[in-house]
């Protein structure tokens, strides 16, 4: 093979790789400039709307008589008997046990020990005949079932919240319609400096007997009332600096970052820069990013697409 041949064939396959490289050029070129298709999230949304979003102060406690109060002897001696049972009512005056004031050389009547107040006598001390008894033990208790009151501790700044007059409910911790409502009968100016908490008595009627003494009881206190926006919860997503929502604008994905408020069952109530207006996501946000694409509009059925 003489050189002339080797030199065209060499030229003729460059030739063939040059036009191979251009056309792969040129139509990479071409697909550049075809329009992509953009990806749009299907999501559902709400407009938002102030709405008044009730602050509410939740506790637990032990349902007392108001009043009840424990009964104390008069004198020292020993338990003779009692004179009624537990859960008995009493009037004001009533005798609920008697003691053998046991004094040495000296013969006395049983000593009455009387209900200071009526209601129903909840606890009895003594059972044991001879058990000596003195002024500084209580022999039993006795509690005014037609008005109730409960007694907890607040912290500090739960205290500033709370003020005496508010209303509030109190209602059995397994059953929400058991339940009264009530008003924040006292509050204490200072904290507890000990306890760094203050000590907060709800009262209420209980005409009905609804609630028993001695029952666990929720309280809710209504602190304030407030106009604010509420979403259901599952708008709101976490991320590492803190809460947001999307909202869609215009079709586009906006984040905006929240503070959340106070949950009413499954709405959650939101702060941040919005507008009577704007479109909150509700569904199919966990997909979403700044930017993209949305579509709130309604799937359409297969049957509605077929009647077209």
């Amino acid at each position: 093979m003489n050189r002339e041949l080797v030199k065209k064939i060499v030229i003729g396959a460059a030739i063939v790789l040059g036009a191979l490289i251009l056309f792969r050029v040129v139509v990479s070129i071409a697909n550049g400039f075809k329009k992509q298709t953009p990806v749009i999230f299907n999501i559902s949304d709400v407009k938002l709307e102030k709405q008044t979003v009730p602050h509410v102060l939740s506790v637990q406690g032990i349902l007392e008589g108001d009043p009840q109060v424990k009964v104390y002897p008069q004198v020292p001696g020993k338990f003779a008997k009692n004179n009624v049972v537990e859960g008995q009512m009493v009037n004001k005056g009533d005798i609920i046990s008697y003691i053998d004031r046991d004094i040495v050389g000296a013969t006395f009547e049983l000593a009455p020990v009387k209900s200071p107040i009526a209601g129903m006598v909840t606890k009895l001390y003594y059972m044991d005949r001879g058990d000596s008894v003195s002024p500084e033990m209580p022999m039993a208790e006795v509690a005014n079932q037609d008005d109730i009151k409960v007694v907890f501790n607040l912290g500090q700044d739960d205290l500033l919240k709370v003020h005496k007059g508010q209303s509030a409910q109190v209602y059995y911790v397994n059953d929400s319609a058991i339940g009264v409502t009530a008003t924040v009968a006292s509050v204490p100016p200072v904290v507890d400096k000990d306890i760094m908490a203050g000590t907060v008595v709800v009262k209420a009627p209980n005409k009905g007997r609804t609630l028993k003494i001695g029952m666990s009881v929720n309280v809710d206190i209504l602190t304030e009332e407030k106009e604010n926006f509420v979403v259901p919860e599952k708008a709101v997503l976490l991320g590492e600096d803190g809460a947001y929502v999307y909202v869609n604008k215009n079709g586009k994905a906006s984040q905006v970052k929240i503070t959340t408020g106070y949950r009413i069952n499954d709405m959650i109530e939101i702060e941040g820069p919005f507008a009577t207006g704007d479109e909150v996501v509700t569904d199919g946000n966990f997909r979403l990013f700044e930017g993209a694409s949305v579509d709130d509009s309604p799937p359409t059925s297969t049957a509605t697409a077929k009647a077209k």
